[in-house]
């Protein structure tokens, strides 16, 4: 191997090591520091005394569902200030599953037409005041 052969190497080798170095500085300040893990759990339904169910949390959470509806039923799920972000029309008995993340201090509302029976589970941290309502 000649020394500008060498030399060329090791230029790229430094380069790709900076690189490297750049791309994990950036993953990590974009990251931030490491959350608590989510531990608390709390799940409601199957049965709806009402057709809207509101749930929120004072750190970031998630709300899962798996719901069945009679025909022509529809869900409707949105986050307090950002709108309805999904909805729903069911086909007669089929069962439906969903998933939505939102911030903490907001609140997700899951409000049906028609008839609908299932689970909502809500998932946080395990330090944080939670809770899923029919009001």
């Amino acid at each position: 191997m000649s020394f500008k052969a060498a030399k060329t190497n090791i230029f790229l080798v430094s380069v790709s090591t900076i690189i490297i170095i750049f791309a994990i500085v950036i993953t990590a300040t974009v990251q931030g520091p490491p959350e608590k893990a989510f531990s608390q759990v709390i799940t409601v339904g199957p049965v709806w005394t009402s057709d809207v169910w509101s749930c929120t949390s004072d750190a970031d959470f998630m709300v899962y569902g798996t719901v069945r509806a009679l025909a022509d039923a529809q869900l409707s799920i949105g986050i307090s200030g950002l709108g309805t972000q999904s909805i729903y029309t069911f086909d007669p008995s089929d069962l439906y599953s969903f998933s939505l993340g939102a911030p903490a201090g907001r609140t997700i509302t899951l409000t049906s037409a028609g008839t609908v029976t299932g689970w909502i589970t809500l998932q946080t941290t395990s330090d944080a005041e939670a809770g899923c309502i029919q009001p």
